[in-house]
């Protein structure tokens, strides 16, 4: 026998549903608002790179458009654009192997004090990059340490603060692998690097790719360590931006901010993509 329901229990039921209209469409409605947000400032630096009048008041829309900046300042671009990856490359080779160790650690072993571990491991996280920035500069410039080059300093620096982006994403993934794979490889003869290699390591990919994008990106858009450290004698693309508005090229900053954009992007995509590709495991 079918079971019958009261109008009263029906319209409790259904209520909610017609109700929660408004808290669905919540969502869609932040979501455009937040890729608008985040790409409305390179869309008007965009227009600036390519105007030759720059008013908001007349519009966002280019006012005698040409690329004018992009072709007279294209050495400082791709000169600022060389010492970013001759900083950013290595720092990310770094972070991956000294990371990598640190986040298997981390995830399989138990001690004593090990979530004050993480919590420092994760300070350049928090602190603020003009923090570390001074502490850095007292540390590399004070004496304590013998004095390198700036391209050493700086990937020195950039991999303190860079590889707890690598960590984080890899201790993660590795507290979801099952050590009883692990343990399996073992029991077969592997030893513990070969069962971490064949076994493990193809699962963390996907973390593998979320640090080394973001490990990329914290020391490609640095400018407070780079700028403490290095001054002018070693302008990437950060400290190259500032330069320019600092002088009072607008349009010189906007182009490079762009020519910094589609870099960076550009390298992170071909990153991905040759992990992905790559069968060194």
């Amino acid at each position: 026998m079918a079971a019958v329901v009261s109008p009263r229990a029906a319209a409790s039921i259904a209520g909610p549903h017609r109700g929660s209209f408004g808290f669905r469409s919540l969502f869609p409605i932040s979501t455009i608002g937040l890729v608008l947000f985040i790409l409305v400032p390179p869309l008007l630096l965009l227009s600036l790179s390519v105007s030759e009048r720059f008013d908001l008041r007349g519009g966002v829309l280019p006012v005698g458009f040409n690329t004018d900046a992009y072709v007279q300042w294209s050495d400082d671009i791709i000169k600022a654009a060389g010492a970013s990856m001759a900083v950013a490359l290595p720092t990310v080779l770094l972070a991956l192997l000294l990371g990598t160790p640190v986040a298997y650690a981390l995830a399989r072993l138990q001690f004593n004090g090990k979530a004050m571990v993480i919590e420092f491991v994760n300070l350049p996280m928090i602190f603020p990059p003009i923090v570390l920035g001074f502490g850095l500069f007292q540390l590399f410039r004070s004496g304590a340490l013998p004095a390198m080059p700036p391209l050493l300093t700086l990937i020195a620096a950039h991999t303190v603060v860079s590889t707890p982006f690598m960590i984080r994403p890899l201790m993660l993934a590795i507290q979801r692998v099952d050590p009883a794979l692990e343990e399996a490889s073992l029991s077969l003869g592997a030893s513990r690097l070969t069962g971490f290699v064949r076994v493990v390591l193809p699962m963390l990919v996907p973390a593998l790719l979320t640090g080394i994008a973001l490990t990329f990106a914290r020391s490609i858009s640095d400018f407070e360590i780079t700028f403490l450290l290095a001054g002018g004698d070693f302008s990437t693309l950060p400290v190259t931006i500032y330069q320019a508005f600092e002088t009072g090229s607008s349009r010189l900053g906007a182009a490079v901010a762009m020519a910094g954009n589609v870099f960076a992007i550009s390298v992170i995509v071909v990153l991905e993509l040759v992990v992905k590709k790559a069968k060194w495991w």
